[in-house]
């Protein structure tokens, strides 16, 4: 997740509640149970994801994400015939280049997120 957050890094992970775009989770990947990861959620439940040129395309409309820049071409047609399923999401590492996220290991279940990242001193 650099450059957001850094090796070693402490978190405070907030009580569990539906994730939301851009919240970044802490989850135990579906290919590495016994891991835990920091990502950001991209895409929810009903929705297809694509990024072309730089941009974000939910369900063909643009979204505006701060690493959109950072990540390659990606055709949801090429992962998935249908959109995300109830209670998944599709994740992303901000270090989009050599980020092991729902890319390469697939979408991720509600169970597999065992809480969000209170980032700085916002509420929610």
């Amino acid at each position: 997740m650099n450059p957001t957050y850094w090796e070693q890094e402490i978190v405070q992970v907030k009580a569990h509640r539906k994730p939301e775009r851009f919240d970044v989770v802490v989850l135990h990947p579906p290919d590495a149970p016994e891991e835990l990861y920091l990502k950001r959620i991209i895409g929810l439940p009903g929705e297809r994801i694509n990024y072309q040129d730089g941009e974000l395309f939910i369900n063909h409309e643009i979204v505006s994400d701060a690493f959109a820049y950072r990540t390659e071409d990606f055709n949801w047609d090429s992962f998935s015939n249908q959109t995300i399923p109830e209670n998944y999401y599709f994740v992303l590492g901000d270090n989009r280049t050599i980020s092991k996220d729902s890319r390469i290991f697939g979408l991720v279940s509600e169970k597999q997120i065992l809480g969000i990242v209170q980032e700085g001193n916002t509420k929610k």
